[in-house]
């Protein structure tokens, strides 16, 4: 055997992290905690975390009742976003079905529609738009807009002939634009952050209150081997998380994996010190674990909400996007999704990387000064 490895397991390190392994493989709780909620919360934000707008319900009054005004319609309709035209038979009845919340966009053809568009003038239609779900009723709203926008040009002759712009749009690294795709990678470095804070400090919390931390205390290891026996086996574990997840996600959502895994799994490793870090400082804070649970709450939805895992970071005020600097999961899921689904490589997510790395390295400074404290 290499003599190295050999220094390693004869080491009081190696006695303590086999002891810190077989207490969370004995503890159901904790083996449970560690396991399954990162991979159910992956596959159930990615798949509900949609922001495609689909499948609502429409309601039209057409007045002309004509060739073209059914054409209008049908071409409303060929999109995923409206699933059913449900006819109405005057404007009272259909804003009846806005207010009572059960159609989103309603639509009024005037009896003249037809008239109109052979005589090459403008032809009015009414839009009627739920506004209290404002992101809704702005993708469907937009939507209905393009639609009726180009059948009225199609319909001009002289703006039909006088078109001399064709774009050809070809959309990158995510052709089929879907959703899941972007909201995985982000959920992921998520699971890892509520993960490793909850577990992390129910750890500590577990060997303040079963009164073992004094037992700890009598033994030879320093207070920084005991620290590192307590973080590598959580990490160990973070990193299976990730490697199972990563594979669910392929299989269920056929997320393609273009980058370098090795990359995606340091990254993931240095994310994991992060939440641990922020759970063993709230194990030596809180006095339960109870109190330690809401107070990880309190901290992680602000990191999640900040990073752009949610909410893309462009769409946020300036002073929550300068605030985000100091987030560490918006570096993470910056290289996660890079290298899942750019193909990046190191030279271009190097300095997420260094920067995910400081917040490692600040987090667990902090959270080993607190510990070390503890054991005095």
């Amino acid at each position: 055997m290499n003599p190295i490895v050999e220094r390693l397991i004869a080491s009081r390190l190696w006695a303590l992290v086999i002891k810190e392994t077989r207490e969370i493989l004995r503890n159901k709780y904790l083996l449970f905690l560690v396991l399954v909620p990162p991979i159910l919360q992956l596959l159930i934000l990615g798949g509900a975390l949609d922001p495609q707008v689909r499948n609502l319900s429409l309601a039209t009054v057409d007045h002309a009742k004509t060739a073209d005004s059914r054409e209008l319609l049908s071409q409303i309709m060929q999109s995923d976003t409206f699933k059913k035209n449900q006819l109405m038979k005057s404007e009272d009845a259909l804003a009846g079905e806005l207010e009572r919340g059960k159609k989103t966009i309603g639509i009024v053809i005037p009896s003249n529609f037809s008239k109109k568009l052979q005589k090459n003038e403008e032809a009015q239609v009414q839009v009627l738009v739920d506004g209290a779900d404002a992101y809704t009723a702005g993708i469907a709203s937009a939507k209905v807009q393009r639609t009726i926008y180009e059948f009225h040009s199609a319909a001009k002759k002289e703006e039909r002939e006088n078109k001399v712009i064709e774009p050809e749009i070809n959309i990158l690294y995510n052709p089929d634009l879907i959703s899941s795709w972007y909201f995985v990678p982000g959920v992921l470095g998520a699971c890892l952050t509520l993960t490793g804070t909850l577990v992390a400090s129910a750890t500590v919390l577990r060997e303040r209150e079963s009164g073992t931390m004094e037992q700890l205390l009598m033994t030879p290891a320093s207070s920084s081997e005991i620290l590192l026996a307590k973080i590598i086996p959580l990490a160990t574990f973070l990193i299976v998380d990730v490697v199972v997840a990563i594979t669910a996600s392929r299989m269920i959502f056929g997320l393609p994996c273009r980058g370098s895994f090795l990359l995606l799994l340091l990254a993931s490793a240095l994310y994991a010190f992060v939440g641990i870090g922020v759970g063993m400082m709230l194990g030596s804070v809180c006095r339960s674990q109870r109190q330690a649970q809401l107070a990880s709450f309190f901290i992680n939805i602000p990191l999640i909400l900040l990073s752009g895992t949610v909410v893309p970071l462009d769409t946020m005020p300036a002073p929550l996007q300068a605030i985000s600097i100091f987030d560490p999961l918006r570096y993470y899921a910056l290289i996660s999704r890079g290298v899942l689904l750019k193909g990046a490589t190191l030279d271009m997510l190097w300095i997420p990387l260094v920067l995910l790395a400081v917040s490692a390295l600040v987090v667990l400074s902090i959270s080993a000064n607190r510990f070390k404290r503890q054991l005095i």
